[in-house]
């Protein structure tokens, strides 16, 4: 019988886990490096996450809005146009606990480098997803990004 106690991480310990990582390499390797090597990552996950499906920039943000949603990141992301907005992202209440602005961490950029690599897997058209506003209010944070 196994008498250790099982302790699973939620969505805000994960969020917290890759915000200390993300910390931890902009010590390294500076601001500059640290966004880099998370927006490349996320460029990748996202180019995994599209992979095999061809179809239109609507359709590679819906896998885009599935994987926030489904992975707990986000309450809700609408999509219009060349811009999506994000309710209740834990990603920025986290950063909002740590005295950080939403849109400008690292690990807002491997949001964005998602949504870029999904796009890129499934229309074959690359774009660069930026960080418009974030707004904060007491049912959490909406941000506003744009491709």
């Amino acid at each position: 019988m196994n008498d250790k106690k099982h302790c699973a991480m939620d969505t805000r310990d994960l969020v917290t886990l890759l915000a200390d990582l993300a910390e931890q390499i902009e010590t390294l390797i500076g601001k500059k490096g640290a966004v880099s090597v998370f927006r490349y990552a996320g460029k990748q996950m996202g180019k995994r996450l599209g992979a095999g499906q061809s179809g239109d920039a609507e359709q590679a943000r819906g896998i885009v809005a599935k994987f926030f949603k489904d992975k707990e990141f986000m309450d809700d992301v609408t999509l219009e146009g060349n811009g999506a907005e994000l309710s209740g992202c834990r990603i920025g209440l986290v950063l909002r606990d740590r005295g950080v602005q939403a849109g400008s961490h690292a690990l807002c950029h491997f949001g964005f480098g998602l949504i870029d690599g999904v796009t890129e897997a499934v229309t074959g058209r690359k774009i660069i997803t930026l960080h418009v506003a974030s707004e904060y209010h007491d049912d959490g944070i909406t941000c506003h990004e744009t491709w």
